[in-house]
C-alpha cells in the first residue's frame, strides 16, 4: 500500500490538478459549473494550478460554501443541485480521479449489473493520460451507451421463461442522505489514505445541505462527477450482495430492478436489501418499492422506459444554447441529416412541419382526454417527439428557407406545466422561434411557477429578445431583480438585461447599481463573466473594479 503522505502528494500534485482541470471542463453538466472561476483560471492555467497544488499540499486550502439551487423532479419535489467554486471543483475531481484510479478494477467486477456513471477505462491510467495523444478525458462512459446496455439487458432478461416477477425500488433522498462517516469508512477500507479522507470530510461538511441550511455529517453535493463515483462505491456492497443471490440485478444509481422466479424469492431478497442499506444508514423508498408479476414484454418495456431516472437518456443530442456546450453527439449535416429525417419519430415531425401529419404533437397536448396525457406512455411519447423535433430543427436550421411552424408555439408553451421537470428541453425547442406576441404568456408561466426557481430561470431565457426595445419591460425586469428572493431567478433577470442593454446606456448604470448591491457572490460573478463574454474588451479585472 502506498504511504499516506505519498498518496496525498500524488493526489494533489500539479500534474494531477491538470488532469482534474481537463475532466472538470469536459464533464457533462453545464448547470453545475463555475464559469466565472473557469474564465479566471484559463487566463493563466498552469500558474494557478501550481499555486492551488502548493496550497493544498501545505495545508492552506480551505473549501468555500457553494452556490445551490433547487431543481424539480417529476413528482413535484425538488432536488438540491450544487455548483462548486472552481477551486473546490478541482479539488473534488482530483480526489475522485485518485480514488477512481485506485478502485477501477474492483468496480469493474460488477459492471454487468451497474449502468449509471460507470468509469471510463482511461481513468486507470491516471496522469499518464496527459502524456498520451488523446482527448478522451471523460470520467465516465458515454451515458447513452450505458442506457442502451441497460435496455438490452432488461429485454434479454424478461424473455427468459422462468422470470415471472420484478422487484423495483430506490433509496429515499439518496445523495442528501449519504452519511459522511459511512462513506469515509468505506473508502478507508479500500485503501484511501487518511490525509485525503480528512480533507474530503472537511469539504463534504462545508458543501452539505441546501441553500438555506448546512447539514453537518450528511449529504454529498449532487452535480459534480465525483459524487456519482462515491455513490457507486458506497452501493458496491449492495451490488455484490444481490449478485451473489443469483437473480438478475440491474442498478442505475439508486434506481434498483431485480428479476426473479417468484414473489417469495424477491421478497426474501428485498429483506436483505433493506438490511444492507440500513447498515449504511440509508432507507428504501416505501412508496417506490414493489414486487409485481411480469404480464407481458410490451408492458414491461413501457415500465422500463418510463422510469424518471432514465428520462434524460432520451435526450442524447442535446446541448445548452446559453453556454454553447454540446453534449457528446454525432455531427449533424449531409448524410446525417437524411438519417435523422428517416428516423420514425423525426419523420412524423417532418411531416408535421409541412402540414401532412394526421396525428401530431398538438393532439397530445390538446386532445380531448387531457388527463390521459400524463399516463407514462404518453409522457414518453411526447418527450421523445419533442426531443426528435429538436434534432430535426438543428439539422434544418442551416437552411435559410426553413422556418418552424409558429402555430406550434402554444403547443410547446402549454406543455411546460405538464412536463415542468423537462422545461429546459422545451425552452430549447422554443428558442428556434420568434416569440413576438408571447411575452405576457411567458410571464404568466413565470408567475405560475413561483415555487420552482429552476423553471422560472429556464423561462427567462425566452424573453431577452422580447424586451430588447421596450424600456418599460426592461425597467420591470430590473425591479424584479431588486425584489426577487431567489438568487437563481435574479441571475435569470440579469442575463435578460445583459441581452438588451449596451454599456453606454442609462439602463446599464441602473443595472450596475443593482449588481453592486447583489449579495450572492455566485450571481455577481456569473453576471460579470457574462459581460466579459459579451463585451470581450472588458476584462474581468475592470469588471471587479466596477462592481465591487
Amino acid at each position: 500500500m502506498v504511504d499516506n503522505d505519498l498518496q496525498f502528494e500524488k493526489c494533489f500534485a500539479p500534474k494531477a490538478m491538470m488532469l482534474s482541470w481537463e475532466r472538470a471542463n469536459i464533464s457533462i453538466g453545464s448547470d453545475a459549473k463555475d464559469y466565472f472561476g473557469i474564465s479566471i483560471y484559463q487566463s493563466n492555467i498552469k500558474k494557478r494550478l501550481d499555486q492551488l497544488s502548493e496550497r493544498i499540499l501545505n495545508g492552506k486550502y480551505q473549501p468555500l460554501r457553494p452556490f445551490k439551487y433547487f431543481e424539480p423532479k417529476s413528482t413535484g419535489t425538488q432536488r438540491t443541485k450544487t455548483v462548486l467554486n472552481i477551486e473546490d471543483a478541482l479539488v473534488y475531481q482530483a480526489i475522485g480521479n485518485h480514488i477512481a484510479e485506485l478502485l477501477y478494477q474492483e468496480l469493474e467486477e460488477t459492471r454487468q449489473s451497474v449502468f449509471g456513471s460507470v468509469l471510463n477505462a482511461n481513468v486507470k491510467n491516471g496522469v499518464k493520460l496527459l502524456d498520451e495523444e488523446t482527448e478522451d478525458y471523460y470520467f465516465f462512459e458515454y451515458y447513452v451507451n450505458l442506457y442502451n446496455r441497460f435496455i438490452d439487458s432488461i429485454e434479454a432478461t424478461v424473455k427468459i421463461k422462468s422470470i415471472t416477477h420484478i422487484l423495483e425500488t430506490d433509496i429515499t433522498g439518496f445523495f442528501d442522505a449519504i452519511p459522511h462517516s459511512v462513506l469515509i469508512l468505506e473508502l478507508k477500507k479500500r485503501g484511501v489514505s487518511k490525509p485525503i479522507l480528512d480533507l474530503l470530510a472537511i469539504c463534504l461538511n462545508v458543501w452539505s445541505g441546501t441553500r438555506d441550511e448546512i447539514t453537518p455529517g450528511v449529504g454529498i453535493p449532487q452535480g459534480p462527477a465525483a459524487s456519482y463515483l462515491f455513490a457507486n462505491i458506497l452501493l458496491d456492497r449492495l451490488d455484490r450482495f444481490v449478485i451473489k443471490t443469483g437473480v438478475y440485478y440491474y442498478r442505475f444509481m439508486d434506481d434498483i430492478r431485480i428479476y426473479g422466479k417468484s414473489n417469495n424469492e424477491l421478497l426474501s431478497i428485498l429483506v436483505g436489501v433493506d438490511r444492507c442499506l440500513k447498515g449504511m444508514s440509508l432507507s428504501l423508498n416505501a412508496q417506490k418499492t414493489s414486487i409485481k408479476s411480469i404480464d407481458d414484454l410490451d408492458k414491461e418495456k413501457d415500465q422500463i422506459l418510463d422510469s424518471s431516472t432514465f428520462e434524460i437518456e432520451l435526450d442524447a443530442l442535446d446541448f445548452d444554447p446559453e453556454t454553447k456546450e454540446q453534449i457528446k453527439s454525432d455531427p449533424i449535416g449531409g448524410d446525417s441529416e437524411i438519417k435523422i429525417i428517416d428516423n420514425i419519430y423525426a419523420t412524423k415531425l417532418y411531416q408535421l412541419l409541412i402540414g401532412k401529419a394526421e396525428n401530431n404533437i398538438g393532439d397530445l397536448v390538446y386532445g380531448e382526454d387531457n388527463d390521459d396525457l400524463l399516463r407514462p406512455t404518453k409522457v414518453r411519447e411526447f418527450l421523445t417527439l419533442a426531443h426528435d423535433w429538436r434534432k430535426l430543427a438543428r439539422a434544418l436550421s442551416g437552411n435559410s428557407d426553413w422556418k418552424p411552424d409558429h402555430s406550434f408555439i402554444p403547443v410547446w408553451l402549454n406543455s411546460i406545466p405538464k412536463f415542468y421537470w423537462k422545461s429546459n428541453h422545451i425552452v430549447w425547442n422554443l428558442r428556434y422561434y420568434s416569440l413576438d406576441g408571447y411575452y405576457e404568456k411567458i410571464n404568466e408561466l413565470i408567475d405560475h411557477f413561483n415555487d420552482y426557481e429552476w423553471i422560472q430561470y429556464q423561462l427567462l431565457q425566452l424573453i431577452g429578445e422580447l424586451v430588447l426595445d421596450d424600456k418599460e419591460k426592461q425597467l420591470e425586469c430590473i425591479r424584479k431583480i431588486n425584489v426577487t428572493s431567489s438568487p437563481l431567478v435574479r441571475l435569470g433577470y440579469y442575463k435578460v438585461m445583459l441581452h438588451t442593454i449596451k454599456t453606454d446606456s442609462k439602463l446599464f448604470e441602473t443595472l450596475a447599481i443593482s449588481l453592486k448591491a447583489e449579495e450572492n457572490e455566485f450571481v455577481k460573478n456569473s453576471v460579470m463573466n457574462a459581460i466579459h463574454l459579451n463585451f470581450s474588451k472588458i476584462s474581468l479585472d475592470i469588471l471587479n473594479n466596477w462592481f465591487r
